[in-house]
């Protein structure tokens, strides 16, 4: 019987990569790790990153820190973490764009199968926030404005194919209001500097601009879900008059597609631990944040789902997604 198992042992540790020692995994980490965020330092999803990596170096007694590789809508992080060691060592901040890159891409340089799902942080709803100084403080407001402007609609995006752009497509097709998207390299940042200074109309973000809004240097008409969110005095979609609207971004960890399963396990449990703690939930939900956390099993489920439902979102926009 002894035989049998250590057998079985033996088989197992050969199909494990060469980095992975079974024993390690409980000890994980033994060197510094980095969250490899696809967007420049300063916006929520910098900020969302930042959080998980301080509670992460408490938790583990270890470093962790955020690498900003902003550029190539989202590619550039994507690819770096993609051709990483399977160690767990470097984790990739995931945003929406992981599915809509797929469908828009032709030829990215990695494939789905390079990197392996670990956990979801959480979901970020989306508000429609626009000039501050723009007349308007109500959809129906808005639909007339932009008739009297005899012109589209400027409305900043963080990139083709980001829930942004997304957003602004449905919103569009769904209110008939004419819109021109401004993709902006910076991302959110760069879109809210230029939205508060006049240079576009217009834009979908989260919480994370709450402040913004209480300077009144810009305004929002509505949460884009079918819910108010907590702490926020917004109507929904369906109160604002969109009961079809309903699209969040949501962001995730994931590994080089080789990073053993226990190991993501482990990593997914103890962000989930974190995610889960009062105070963090408290800190995240200030940024627009829905906590989350869940083991990589189910990720890889939800991750699937929203495959399904953003491919049919961006089939139905192709021609201004190109």
């Amino acid at each position: 019987m002894q035989k049998i198992i250590n057998l079985i042992l033996l088989v197992l540790a050969l199909a494990l990569p060469a980095s992975f020692n079974p024993a390690w995994a409980a000890d994980f980490p033994d060197k510094t790790v980095t969250i490899v965020v696809p967007y420049a330092a300063g916006g929520s999803s910098d900020a969302i990153a930042r959080i998980v990596a301080k509670e992460l170096s408490k938790k583990w007694n270890q470093a962790v820190v955020v690498d900003n590789r902003a550029g190539g809508q989202t590619v550039i992080a994507t690819s770096a973490v993609a051709k990483s060691r399977a160690d767990g060592l470097t984790l990739l901040y995931t945003p929406f764009s992981w599915i809509t890159n797929q469908f828009l891409m032709k030829d990215l340089p990695y494939k789905t199968a390079d990197l392996a799902p670990v956990t979801l942080l959480g979901r970020y709803p989306l508000a429609l926030m626009l000039r501050g100084d723009m007349p308007v403080n109500s959809l129906a407001e808005l639909a007339e404005y932009a008739k009297k402007m005899k012109r589209p609609l400027t409305f900043g995006i963080a990139g083709v194919g980001s829930s942004m752009h997304l957003a602004t497509l449905e919103f569009a097709s769904q209110t008939g209001i004419e819109i021109i998207s401004v993709p902006y390299k910076g991302g959110s940042v760069a879109a809210l500097n230029d939205l508060m200074g006049g240079q576009i109309d217009a834009m979908f973000e989260g919480a994370a601009y709450k402040s913004h809004l209480e300077s009144r240097r810009v305004k929002a008409l509505f949460i884009g879900q079918a819910e108010r969110m907590a702490g926020w005095a917004l109507p929904s979609a369906t109160e604002a008059g969109l009961p079809k609207f309903g699209l969040a971004a949501w962001f995730g960890l994931m590994a080089s597609g080789e990073t053993p399963a226990a190991l993501r396990e482990k990593i997914a449990a103890d962000v989930t631990e974190i995610l889960r703690q009062p105070d963090v939930r408290e800190r995240l939900a200030a940024l627009g944040l829905d906590a989350g956390g869940m083991p990589p099993a189910q990720f890889s489920a939800f991750l699937e789902a929203e495959r399904t439902k953003l491919g049919a979102i961006v089939m139905r926009n192709l021609a201004q997604l190109q």
